[in-house]
């Protein structure tokens, strides 16, 4: 039976790089969950991608979402060996394929949101989203963003994540589109969160 990461995904592993262990969770998640992401971020279309070990990039992963190139640090995966799950964040990114990625910190937090619905190791790498923190604003991305729309999504509208992911697809995203979405603003929906979590 042939596999998703036959088809739509190239590692290139062969001067070990990466762990070897790592690289079969990696390429597990992939074949897992890659289907499920491309059908919520994008329509269900599976785009190829490839993931890139470099050893002087400094960050953890980073995707050129138009050749859907996916570097990761090799640095930063020789001290996290189970962190699989970034690389399902950025598969996120890649089914995004967003004309325009602003704001920036609703495209890192639904990509987040995405490894938190979609991600298989993430307690493994002692992943998890923050509860609510005084000190946390929905602008900060990543996983505060992340933790604000699985609270929007189970509180306020389950479709809340396709709605914006969809209008940021077609370009139509702006920031009255909370109040079209909801009937408030996105500072409201914040004020109701954290009330909601204090």
């Amino acid at each position: 039976m042939t596999k998703l990461s036959d088809k739509y995904l190239t590692f290139d592993n062969s001067e070990g790089l990466i762990d070897k262990h790592l690289e079969e969770m990696i390429i597990d998640c992939f074949n897992k969950n890659y289907q499920a992401i491309c059908d919520f971020f994008n329509y269900g279309e599976l785009r190829e991608t490839s993931i890139v070990p470099m050893p002087d990039y400094d960050g953890v992963a980073a995707t050129y979402t138009e050749t859907a190139k996916v570097i990761m640090s090799t640095k930063y995966y020789e001290a996290n060996k189970l962190d699989a799950d970034s690389l399902t964040h950025e598969w996120v990114h890649v089914a995004q394929n967003y004309k325009n990625f602003r704001p920036g910190w609703l495209t890192e937090g639904l990509a987040d949101w995405g490894r938190e619905k979609f991600g298989i190791y993430n307690k493994e790498a002692g992943w998890a989203l923050p509860k609510y923190n005084p000190k946390h604003h929905y602008r900060q991305a990543y996983r505060v963003t992340a933790a604000f729309l699985c609270w929007l999504e189970d509180n306020v509208d389950p479709k809340l994540p396709w709605k914006l992911n969809d209008s940021l697809k077609k370009g139509t995203y702006k920031p009255s589109i909370w109040i079209d979405f909801t009937g408030k603003t996105v500072d409201m929906l914040w004020e109701d969160y954290a009330k909601a979590n204090s």
